[in-house]
């Protein structure tokens, strides 16, 4: 494992599987739009984090979301919610986010290079998509005891411990 915010480079099939064993089946306890449209999903456990300026005074014990790519929930063939809907605020995205169920991880599939999808039990499933030219992070999971997954399209899969 990495020291402190130093990525190590991981291989996506067997390493990723083996790091997130844990995610899969845990219930969604968490949804929140941030800044920009980030998009926060907890699953498993609350934990109480002691931010008094967050909505939520808990994270999810997983996490998984993006900060700057394009997100959407589909569920089937229909999109519920997504980073390019048109809305009057942050907040009214936020609200159309918490009204959909997103149920338990099931899988994380690495559908290319360009899109990464997360798979829930209850059918529903949330697409994440590099749509910018920039190399940021697309995609991350926070997992127990401050290590992070991250992805992004040239630098490929990472974890660091946060």
């Amino acid at each position: 494992m990495a020291e402190m915010n130093q990525i190590e480079k991981i291989n996506f099939d067997s390493d990723l599987q083996s790091l997130i064993a844990g995610l899969i089946g845990k219930p969604c306890c968490r949804q929140r739009i941030g800044r920009m449209r980030s998009l926060s999903i907890g699953f498993g456990n609350k934990i109480a984090h002691g931010k008094a300026r967050l909505i939520d005074d808990f994270y999810g014990e997983w996490g998984i979301g993006t900060y700057l790519s394009a997100w959407r929930v589909v569920h089937e063939d229909v999109i519920l919610c997504g980073s390019q809907d048109v809305v009057e605020s942050l907040s009214e995205l936020d609200e159309r986010l918490g009204r959909i169920e997103i149920g338990r991880i099931q899988e994380i599939n690495f559908v290319s290079k360009f899109h990464i999808q997360a798979y829930c039990d209850n059918g529903i499933y949330i697409d994440f998509l590099a749509a910018s030219s920039d190399d940021d992070e697309m995609f991350h999971i926070f997992c127990p005891e401050g290590v992070c997954i991250e992805y992004s399209v040239l630098g490929g899969w990472g974890v660091s411990r946060r």
